[in-house]
């Protein structure tokens, strides 16, 4: 008895299927829009063999969702629709998606076919003859009639139908509100795009770049993903399915390379560097692929791919934040509101969610993204203002502790050094040669002291006096060993502001460079040429000594530390060298390098 009575009611539930799938919706006067809702049955053809006479004879199973969607599939999928028309109103049919590549409108009244229309973007945007990204249909339904709709529908990307009838008026006050709003969005990714990319002009920090370039191409990636590419730009050109997926992926590559600067993550995972820039190049070259080959089975593999990727980067940041960073910490909460956008788009693509509202999720998640990201950018410009004004406050309380502390001691201790050199010069010359040397080196210190006290206080790191300091070393050393020589310094290096670490660097190269030739090269005539040119520094310096061959030198000849002296310059080393042929030096370097 109940399992006659489960069989009933499952005969039941199968015929109550196909009849609510025939439920009739009313197009009143009274009503502005109708969401079609769950009043319509779907039909999925597999293999698209199908056409208008078949599918009447076939029942159709009403929707489950309010939402029709199939997610991505090869298959042709049919919508069915029953609609009453009362009153003299003109009826649209929006299908609020962008993305569909065709899709045509049966009309169906007393068995007959009375209208039909074809649109989607596969035909070219000029065949809508209402202008807008998504499709609409003009419905050309009489008053107090009854009509059967079928829909035809083929996409390559997610084929979900939000299925909505429209009053003529209120259908374009729709689509202004729809029109306001991408508007504002896309006005506020230019308006963040240009502020980061003032940022980097200024700072030449390549963090603002990278994050100035994610930005733009995430927003390039919306505005061909929901069809403004194909309303404006292109139109149904062969770019038009794959525009998303390439861009998609050109904005992955600098988030990538966005979140290394901007994490730092190197010390704690040594080995996300190199993995994460190959991943990065990787996708990149797989994206640009799309553009030659492209089915809609892509999708889901870069879907996937792309959130391993941010599965790798959150997992790296969730690292640094527990270890207390706070970069990460902010990086974590600015990625979480898009990542769980991306989340939710990709369930309602896959039809595993309701598709409502899908347009709004990833716009939202992107714009509390962008501004969590421009205030954590912020937070950390502040930052390394703060720390910048710290290190110049240590800066300067050591060079005055330099000058008249230590500086003071030498100063006394050359003057007793030299009053006793001169008492003991008769009485005891052998002590008064001591007391000459003690002087001789407190002079020396005394000087040393002097060069570190200058480098070291942040009021002369805007100075000129750099330049004259390498010109006056140069002029000594020389005319002591009666070298002549060639010094060709370009005028517009006394503007470039060097970082102390990095001026001490470049002035010790310099150093060392003329040191050598005084004392060891055995030359006669020495050249000296330092210029800037389409923003590159180059540093030649060479003489006509015995030189050395360079592939038998030693630590001996100063090379190692030139090259450590170019690595920290972030600069090139050229030196060539051969007996009896002299020897030149060449550092080259971008005057923006160490602002980086």
């Amino acid at each position: 008895m109940n399992t006659r009575n489960a069989c009933l009611l499952f005969l039941i539930w199968l015929i109550s299927i196909s009849t609510l799938a025939q439920e009739r919706i009313e197009l009143r006067p009274s009503k502005e829009s109708v969401s079609v809702g769950l009043k319509c049955g779907v039909l999925e053809d597999s293999e698209g063999v199908f056409n208008l006479q078949t599918i009447q004879k076939i029942p159709f199973i009403r929707a489950m969702s309010t939402i029709p969607n199939s997610g991505y599939t090869t298959s042709v999928v049919w919508v069915k629709i029953n609609v009453l028309k009362t009153g003299e109103n003109r009826w649209y049919l929006e299908i609020d998606n962008p993305r569909l590549n065709d899709v045509t409108l049966y009309v169906i009244h007393d068995q007959k076919m009375v209208y039909t229309q074809k649109l989607g973007d596969a035909l070219p945007f000029d065949a809508y003859s209402i202008p807008d990204r998504s499709p609409i249909f003009n419905l050309p339904l009489a008053s107090n009639q009854s009509y059967t709709l079928y829909l035809r529908a083929v996409s390559t990307e997610d084929l979900k139908l939000p299925l909505t009838f429209w009053e003529e008026h209120q259908l374009y006050a729709h689509l202004a509100g729809k029109n306001l709003i991408w508007g504002i969005y896309f006005g506020f990714i230019l308006l963040i795009t240009l502020y980061n990319f003032f940022l980097w002009f200024v700072t030449r920090d390549s963090i603002y770049g990278h994050y100035c370039l994610y930005v733009l191409f995430f927003g390039a990636f919306q505005f061909c993903l929901y069809g403004f590419g194909y309303q404006y730009i292109w139109s149904n050109s062969v770019f038009n399915d794959r525009s998303h997926i390439f861009f998609l992926g050109i904005s992955g590559v600098f988030l990538t390379f966005f979140s290394l600067a901007f994490l730092d993550p190197y010390k704690r995972f040594p080995w996300l560097k190199l993995f994460m820039k190959t991943a990065a190049y990787v996708f990149a070259v797989g994206f640009t692929a799309c553009l030659f080959w492209y089915n809609s089975y892509i999708n889901v593999v870069f879907i996937t791919a792309a959130a391993v990727m941010v599965g790798i980067q959150c997992y790296s940041a969730i690292g640094l934040a527990w270890a207390g960073s706070k970069m990460a910490q902010l990086y974590l909460l600015a990625s979480g509101t898009l990542s769980v956008a991306v989340l939710v788009v990709g369930m309602k693509n896959l039809g595993w969610i309701s598709a409502d509202n899908q347009d709004y999720y990833l716009m939202a998640g992107s714009m509390f993204e962008i501004v969590l990201f421009s205030l954590a950018l912020g937070y950390r410009l502040r930052s390394m203002q703060l720390e910048k004004l710290r290190q110049q406050q240590m800066r300067d309380e050591i060079s005055i502790n330099l000058h008249d502390d230590l500086g003071a001691s030498l100063s006394s201790l050359t003057m007793i050094s030299e009053l006793n050199r001169r008492k003991a010069q008769k009485r005891d010359p052998e002590l008064a040669e001591m007391f000459g040397r003690i002087s001789e080196r407190s002079r020396e210190a005394m000087r040393l002291v002097r060069e570190a006290v200058w480098e070291i206080n942040p009021y002369n790191d805007a100075s000129e006096e750099w330049v004259d300091r390498m010109v006056t070393f140069a002029q000594d050393t020389f005319g002591a060993r009666q070298i002549e020589f060639e010094l060709l310094i370009d005028d517009n290096l006394r503007n470039e502001q060097f970082p102390i670490d990095q001026r001490r660097n470049l002035f010790l190269f310099f150093k060392e460079a003329v040191n050598n030739i005084a004392k060891h090269s055995g030359a006669t005539h020495a050249k000296v040429h330092f210029e800037k040119k389409n923003g590159v520094l180059k540093l030649l310096i060479s003489d006509n000594g015995h030189g050395f061959n360079v592939t038998q030198a030693t630590e001996g000849n100063g090379l190692k530390n030139f090259q450590k002296r170019a690595e920290a310059l972030k600069a090139n080393l050229a030196l060539q060298s051969s007996p009896q042929s002299g020897t030149c030096i060449e550092l080259t370097f971008r005057a923006s390098a160490y602002l980086n």
